[in-house]
């Protein structure tokens, strides 16, 4: 089962990390090489570049050159948009790179003056503590 968690007001304690960009339609080959390294099997070009035309756009957490972390926002309504798909790489996990991901796309949200929504599954407990840290509430 899966939280929801919304807010309209940034993480106090987000610093930005310049580790974090955002990634364009021609990242496609950094975003699969992600994926490899996540274990995840690669997106067909089509559907990355299918994404960005309906308004997704991920950022990634690079470290020495390669992208370890992702997130992503969804822009599913006029007034909400959601911080989504946040992964680390399982090597690099337990280092903040989660929250940088996700306050990086938070403020990016809340800068186009939109309510940011964000979800997890309820035994997500390490997801849980990023998303209170950033400063959401529970739906």
């Amino acid at each position: 089962m899966e939280i929801l968690y919304y807010t309209r007001r940034g993480a106090e304690n987000a610093h930005p990390n310049s580790a974090v960009r955002w990634l364009t339609v021609g990242d496609y080959a950094v975003f699969c090489d992600h994926l490899a390294l996540c274990g995840q099997h690669p997106l067909d070009e089509s559907v990355w570049k299918a994404s960005y035309e309906e308004g997704t756009a991920y950022c990634g957490l690079f470290v020495n050159g390669e992208m370890v972390a992702r997130a992503c926002v969804e822009k599913y309504s006029l007034n909400a948009w959601e911080v989504a798909d946040v992964r680390t790489a399982g090597p690099h996990r337990g280092k903040g790179y989660a929250f940088a991901v996700s306050a990086f796309v938070l403020e990016s949200i809340l800068a186009q003056g939109k309510t940011a929504t964000i979800r997890t599954e309820a035994d997500n407990v390490k997801m849980q503590r990023v998303i209170e840290k950033l400063g959401f509430s529970r739906l």
